[in-house]
C-alpha cells in the first residue's frame, strides 16, 4: 500500500467513524450523510490503491538469478545466496544509481565488483568452507545474471535530466543498464558515434537532445554499415514521436529514449541482420 493512499484511506475512514458516532448519538441525518460519503470515498481510494502501478512492489518485479553450477551443499555459500536473494532489489538499486552517477563508462565491471565486495564484507561468515575471494567470484556471477535478467527493472525512462549535456550521458548509461556493452571500433568511427554491442548486433549510436538537432548526412554514416564496422546506426532523441517513421533507411533508425528497451528486438527484426 502506498503511503499516499494509505493516509487518505485512514483519514476518510476515521472521519466516517466520527460522523457515524455523532450521527447515532444526536440522531442527526447530516452526520449520517457525512458518514456514507466519507466511507464511500475511503473505499474508492482503497480500490485506486489496489490498481495503482506503484502498488506492485519491486520485489515482485525482480527475476531471481540462476543457481546453475553452484555448490548448494556448502553451508556458507548457501547462507550467502539466501541473503543475496533477500537483498537483490537493494543491490540492483545501488547498481543503477552507481551506473547513472559514474563518469567512466569503461568501469562498469569495477562497479559490480565494489558492490559484491561490500556485500560479502557485510556477511557474518567464518569463511571456513569457502574463501572470501571464491565467494566474491560466485556472487559476481550471480549478480551478472541478476542484472541481465532485470534490465527492464533497472531502466527508468521517466527519470532523465533536463540538461542537454547530461541527457546524452544518461542515454548511454541507460543502454548499459539494458544489457548493451560498449563496443570496440576504429578511432575514425569512434569520433563520429559511440559503439554498443548486444548479442551479436553492433550499433553506432548518436544521441541528440532534440530531433531538430539530428540533421546529419546519412550517406556519411551508411559507409560504416557497408564496410561492416556496424550493423546499424541508431539516433536517439527525447522528442521523437512518430514510430512509423523510425526507420530512415535499411540501416539507420531514429527512436525516442522511451523505446530503448525495445531497441534490440527492433534491430533484430530488420533485414540487415541475417
Amino acid at each position: 500500500m502506498t503511503s499516499f493512499y494509505q493516509f487518505l484511506i485512514w483519514f476518510f475512514t476515521i472521519v466516517s467513524l466520527i460522523a457515524l458516532m455523532y450521527g447515532v448519538l444526536s440522531a442527526d441525518i447530516t452526520f449520517i450523510g457525512l458518514f456514507i460519503c466519507t466511507l464511500t470515498i475511503s473505499v474508492i481510494f482503497y480500490r485506486l490503491n489496489e490498481t495503482s502501478p506503484t502498488n506492485v512492489t519491486q520485489e515482485a518485479q525482480v527475476k531471481d538469478f540462476a543457481l546453475d553450477g553452484i555448490d548448494n551443499d556448502n553451508i556458507e555459500i548457501s547462507e550467502a545466496i539466501e541473503i543475496l536473494k533477500q537483498e537483490q532489489t537493494k543491490l540492483l538499486s545501488i547498481y543503477k544509481k552507481d551506473v547513472y552517477s559514474n563518469h567512466d563508462l569503461s568501469s562498469m565491471l569495477d562497479i559490480k565488483r565494489n558492490i559484491v565486495s561490500d556485500f560479502v564484507s557485510s556477511l557474518s561468515l567464518n569463511f571456513e568452507m569457502v574463501s572470501k575471494q571464491e565467494l566474491k567470484d560466485i556472487i559476481l556471477k550471480l549478480m551478472n545474471d541478476l542484472i541481465e535478467k532485470n534490465s527492464y527493472h533497472l531502466f527508468e525512462p521517466s527519470f532523465f535530466p533536463q540538461e542537454d549535456s547530461s541527457y546524452v550521458n544518461w542515454v548511454k548509461r541507460s543502454l548499459i543498464l539494458l544489457g548493451w556493452k560498449i563496443g570496440r571500433g576504429e578511432d575514425r568511427a569512434k569520433k563520429l558515434f559511440d559503439l554498443f554491442e548486444k548479442n551479436g548486433i553492433i550499433a553506432g549510436v548518436l544521441v541528440f537532445s532534440h530531433t531538430k538537432k539530428a540533421n546529419i548526412d546519412l550517406k556519411q554514416y551508411e559507409q560504416y554499415v557497408q564496410n561492416g564496422e556496424i550493423d546499424f546506426l541508431v539516433m536517439i532523441t527525447q522528442d521523437f514521436k512518430d514510430s512509423n517513421k523510425a526507420q530512415l533507411s535499411e540501416s539507420i533508425v531514429i527512436i525516442n529514449h522511451h523505446d530503448l528497451p525495445k531497441l534490440h528486438l527492433m534491430l533484430k527484426s530488420l533485414p540487415t541482420i541475417k
